[in-house]
């Protein structure tokens, strides 16, 4: 009902513009904000956050864990909402069955991508334009494991990788215990249309009851204690070409899986 309340407004003389964009940016935080108030009474959860210091300064990319169907939330409700900024989001297109995500998320500037194009180029083309285009007050969220973590998804990794004769990714994926092993492309992408843009890393634990709708439904993230751990790494520390900037994000997601290890 929102949503088309802003549709009807912008369609009025008076409507239209930036003041639209703006509009549908409050809501989609107000959305993420309502979803997580909600869940935090409805299961009882308490968030524990580190690295405070970390979200200051300006907008960054965001590279967070992906765990469970709702840690969506966290980069807005922690990050973006106290921050004052706007997000701009690159998500999987199979997103868009969920009418919140479709409607007001092509509204915005995000990017749903095409995970199994025959030709990734025009799909990274539109997340270093994606990036390019985002203001000093905007941050872009990108999780690059692509896909939510579980025990079958690793060892489905690990199988395919023990027969693909890439020992060096075989030994990163076994390496990693509690994510999964990360798909940079994207992040590359993001970071050549914005390399005066801040890495921003989000690990977290105590998403894993909400990783399915069976685990909300059957009690299992009633009481929990969801802890946050953010760190920042400064575009002056980020190398200037592919390759390295490639070695620094496999070396921040060893950095992650010990931060979920040690948040456990």
């Amino acid at each position: 009902m929102a949503s088309f309340y802003l549709w009807l407004k912008c369609h009025l003389p008076s409507g239209g513009g930036k003041d639209y964009l703006n509009a549908n940016s409050r809501l989609q935080f107000w959305w993420a904000d309502t979803l997580k108030f909600a869940a935090e009474k409805l299961f009882r959860l308490n968030f524990v956050i580190e690295g405070q210091a970390s979200l200051a300064g300006p907008g960054a990319i965001l590279l967070p864990r992906h765990s469970s169907i709702g840690d969506t939330v966290l980069p807005m409700s922690f990050y973006a909402i106290p921050r004052g900024f706007q997000v701009r989001y690159v998500l999987k297109k199979e997103l868009l069955l969920d009418p919140c995500l479709d409607i007001v998320g092509n509204r915005l500037p995000n990017v749903f991508l095409d995970r199994v194009a025959e030709d990734m180029s025009a799909e990274l083309r539109s997340l270093e334009r994606l990036a390019a285009e985002a203001s000093e007050r905007e941050s872009l969220v990108i999780y690059i494991e692509g896909t939510r973590f579980s025990p079958q998804k690793r060892q489905r990794i690990i199988r395919s990788l023990a027969t693909s004769g890439n020992s060096d990714a075989l030994q990163r994926a076994e390496r990693l215990t509690s994510i999964l092993p990360p798909r940079p492309a994207g992040a590359l992408a993001l970071m050549r249309g914005a390399p005066q843009k801040d890495l921003l890393f989000c690990a977290h634990t105590g998403f894993e009851g909400s990783a399915s709708f069976a685990k909300l439904f059957n009690g299992a993230w009633m009481d929990t204690t969801v802890r946050l751990r953010f760190w920042r790494v400064a575009a002056a520390d980020i190398p200037a070409d592919d390759e390295g900037r490639r070695a620094l994000l496999l070396a921040q997601w060893d950095k992650m899986n010990l931060a979920v290890v040690d948040m456990s």
